[in-house]
C-alpha cells in the first residue's frame, strides 16, 4: 500500500508533468500539474489554492464547519485527528502551568507579553481540568480547505470569501503559500498530512470539542419517509422533510408566505399531489378558486358553497366526531365557536351582548332537546341509541325567529334577515353532505369578499371535527388566505378557535398549513397576538418573494436576519427560504413535468 502511495505522489508532483503515453496511472494521475506559482497549483486547466486552519475557538457552540459546507464554493476539506497519551499530557501541563505561572511573575512592563502569557496559563489550567475531572481525551487537530476553481479571477474569489466565512465562524485562517502540494494531498484518498503542514497547524483539541468539527451538517434535510420539496440553493442537495416525524421535530405545522406570483399556490399543490400518494387525508380552504383543477385531477371531492351551489352545511350542528371520550360538555364547546361565528355576522359585540346571544343559544338547543348533559345529543332509532343529525339540530331560521322575540336582540335579527330570507339563504339549511374522501376542497369563491369569511369558519369547524375521528391517520388542514380569520375583520372569538387547531392538531395526527400573501393582516388583531401564536405553532415556516413593508413585519416575529431579508426580497418564482426548526434553507421548488401537467392543467398524462 506505501509503495502504491509513493508512486502516485512521486507522478503527481515532479516540477512539471506531461501524460503522453497511455499508461496505468493515468486512471488516477492528471494529465498536466504545474505547480511553479507558490499560490496555486494548476491542474487539467483547473486552479487549486489552499487554507489552514491555524486556531479556533475552544468553546463554540456552533458547529465550525456549517457555515464553510453550506456554501456554492467548490472545495475540498480534509481533518486529521490525532489522540494523545493524556497522563503525558497532564505530565506537561503540569510543568508548563508551573513555568507560566513563574513567567507571570516576572512579566512587568510589556501588557501584551502580560496578556499572551495570561492566556496560556488560564488555557493550560482549563485542560488539565477537563482531562482530570471530567475524563477527556485530548487530540491533535489538523485542518485544511482546498479550494478550487476554472479561473484564477474566480479562486481569488472564492479565497476571500471562505476567509470571511472563517473568521465569522470563530476560526483563523491561513493561506498555504508555498505549500500548495501538501495542501493537495492531503485532500487526496492517501491519508497523507505532510509535517510541515502539522507543525503549522497543530492544535489541541479535547473530545467535546471534536463535535463542533463534525462534517457532515449541510443545511439539508433529508427524511427517510419525508416528502420531496427541491433543491438546496447552495449545494444543490435534495430536501426530504416528514413534518409527521414527531421525534424529530415538536409539530408538523407550517406557515407559507409569499406575494401573488411567487410560487407560493404552486409550492401547495406539490404538496397535495405528494400527500397523496402518503394517502395522507387532505382537507383545502380555497377561497380564490385555485384548487379545483388538482382536485378533479385527483378524484378528490369538491365542496362548494355559495348561490348556484346545491352543497348545505349546518352551522348549528354538533357531530358525533367532535366528541371525544376525555372531554364532556359538548354543547357548551359549540357555544363558544357560534359566539365567534355570530361576532363575525353582528360585529364586535360587548359583554352583555354576548351574554344575551349565549342566552338565547342555549334556549335555542334547548327547544331541540339538546343541553349540557352530552346524553342529550343521542335518540333512540329503531330500538338502537345514535348520535343526532342534522336534522335533529336549529338552523339559522330557528335563531332568527327567536332573536325577533326579544327587544334586545332586535338588531341582530334584522343582521340575520340576508341569511334567513335574502340572498345569504343557503347559510339556512340541515347539513346534506357525507365525506368519504381523503383529498377534499371548500370552494368558498362564489361567496364574495363580504361573506367569504362565514364559510371558511363553517368549512374549518367541519374539518376540524374530520381531523379529530381517527388519531392513527396522518391528516392536514390548509387553510389559505388565513388573514381573514385572525386579522382585524375576524375577532377574538374565531382567532382563538385557529390557534387552538395549530396548538393541538399535533395530538390528532394532524398538520396545520396557514398561507397568506397578507402578512400586515395577519398580525392586525390584539397586536399580532394571534399571527405570532400561529406562526410560533408552526415548526416549518416558508418565506418566498415578499415585499419589504411584510418582509419588515416578519423579521420582528420570525428573527429574520438581514442577509435573509435581502434575499427573501430578490427571489425568483419558486425560490423560497425554508425555516424547518433551527435550519435555515434556501431552497428551488422542484418538480417533474408529470407534476406540472397535474397542477397547472389538471391533466393525468401517462
Amino acid at each position: 500500500m506505501e509503495g502504491i502511495k509513493k508512486n502516485i505522489l512521486k507522478n503527481l508532483f515532479s516540477k512539471s508533468t506531461k501524460v503522453k503515453e497511455f499508461k496505468e496511472e493515468n486512471y488516477i494521475c492528471p494529465a498536466y500539474i504545474n505547480n511553479e506559482n507558490p499560490k496555486y497549483l494548476e491542474i487539467d486547466n483547473m486552479y487549486y489554492s489552499g487554507i489552514m486552519i491555524v486556531n479556533y475557538l475552544r468553546e463554540n457552540e456552533e458547529l465550525l464547519l456549517k457555515s464553510l459546507i453550506n456554501t456554492d464554493i467548490n472545495m475540498n476539506i480534509s481533518i486529521f485527528y490525532e489522540k494523545q497519551d493524556k497522563y503525558k499530557t497532564l505530565k506537561e501541563l503540569t510543568y508548563n502551568i508551573g513555568n507560566v505561572s513563574a513567567d507571570l511573575k516576572e512579566i512587568n512592563s510589556n501588557r501584551q507579553d502580560v496578556d499572551i502569557a495570561q492566556y496560556t496559563y488560564n488555557d493550560a489550567k482549563y485542560i488539565r481540568k477537563e482531562i482530570q475531572i471530567n475524563n477527556q481525551d485530548i487530540y491533535y487537530l489538523y485542518m485544511y480547505i482546498n479550494v478550487f476553481s476554472d479561473s484564477l479571477k474566480d479562486l481569488e474569489y472564492s479565497l476571500t470569501k471562505i476567509e470571511g466565512i472563517i473568521q465569522g465562524s470563530g476560526m483563523q485562517g491561513r493561506r498555504a503559500t508555498f505549500r500548495q502540494e501538501q495542501i493537495y494531498k492531503t485532500t487526496l484518498p492517501i491519508m497523507y498530512n505532510d509535517k510541515d503542514l502539522k507543525l503549522a497547524t497543530k492544535r489541541n483539541i479535547l473530545t467535546n470539542g471534536i463535535i463542533s468539527t463534525y462534517p457532515f451538517i449541510s443545511s439539508s434535510i433529508f427524511d427517510e419517509k419525508g416528502v420531496y420539496i427541491g433543491r438546496n440553493m447552495h449545494n444543490n442537495s435534495m430536501i426530504f422533510i416528514d413534518r409527521y416525524n414527531s421525534q424529530k421535530y415538536k409539530n408538523p405545522n407550517m406557515c407559507v408566505f409569499g406575494m401573488s406570483g411567487a410560487g407560493k399556490s404552486f409550492y401547495t399543490k406539490l404538496l397535495i399531489l405528494r400527500y397523496c400518494f402518503q394517502e395522507i387525508n387532505q382537507y383545502i380552504i380555497d377561497p380564490d378558486r385555485e384548487y379545483g383543477s388538482i382536485c378533479k385531477a385527483l378524484n378528490g371531492t369538491i365542496l362548494k358553497l355559495g348561490p348556484t351551489s346545491d352543497t348545505y352545511i349546518n352551522v348549528f350542528d354538533i357531530r358525533e366526531e367532535s366528541i371525544e371520550k376525555e372531554e364532556k360538555g359538548y354543547l357548551g364547546i359549540k357555544l363558544n365557536k357560534l359566539k365567534g361565528f355570530f361576532n363575525l355576522i353582528f360585529g364586535e359585540m360587548d359583554e352583555e351582548e354576548k351574554s344575551i346571544i349565549e342566552e338565547k343559544l342555549i334556549k335555542l338547543y334547548e327547544d331541540k332537546n339538546i343541553n349540557f348533559n352530552d346524553k342529550s345529543l343521542y335518540k333512540i332509532k329503531n330500538k338502537r341509541k345514535v348520535f343526532k343529525e342534522s336534522r335533529d339540530m336549529p338552523i339559522l331560521e330557528d335563531f332568527y325567529n327567536l332573536l325577533g322575540q326579544d327587544k334586545r336582540t332586535k338588531k341582530f335579527h334584522i343582521k340575520l334577515l340576508p341569511f334567513v330570507k335574502g340572498s345569504l339563504n343557503y347559510f339556512n339549511k340541515y347539513t346534506n353532505i357525507k365525506i368519504k374522501n381523503n383529498l377534499i376542497v371548500a370552494d368558498i369563491y362564489e361567496l364574495g369578499e363580504e361573506n367569504i369569511k362565514y364559510g371558511m369558519y363553517i368549512f374549518i369547524d367541519l374539518f376540524w371535527d374530520l381531523v379529530k375521528i381517527n388519531r392513527k391517520n396522518k391528516k392536514v388542514i390548509y387553510m389559505d388566505e388565513i388573514w381573514r380569520l385572525i386579522g382585524v375583520t375576524s375577532n377574538k372569538e374565531v382567532a382563538s378557535f385557529i390557534y387552538k387547531i395549530f396548538k393541538t392538531i399535533r395530538k390528532y395526527g394532524g398538520s396545520g398549513v396557514a398561507i397568506t400573501q397578507d402578512v400586515t393582516d395577519l398580525f392586525s388583531l390584539d397586536n399580532g397576538t394571534y399571527g405570532k401564536s400561529i406562526l410560533s405553532n408552526s415548526n416549518i415556516k416558508v418565506f418566498f418573494c415578499l415585499e419589504e413593508e411584510n418582509i419588515n413585519i416578519l423579521e420582528k416575529y420570525a428573527n429574520l436576519s438581514e442577509k435573509e431579508k435581502i434575499e427573501i426580497k430578490s427571489f425568483a418564482k419558486g425560490e423560497c427560504l425554508i425555516f424547518v426548526g433551527n435550519e435555515h434553507i434556501l431552497v428551488k421548488i422542484d418538480s417533474s413535468e408529470f407534476e406540472k401537467n397535474i397542477i397547472e392543467k389538471g391533466e393525468i398524462i401517462n
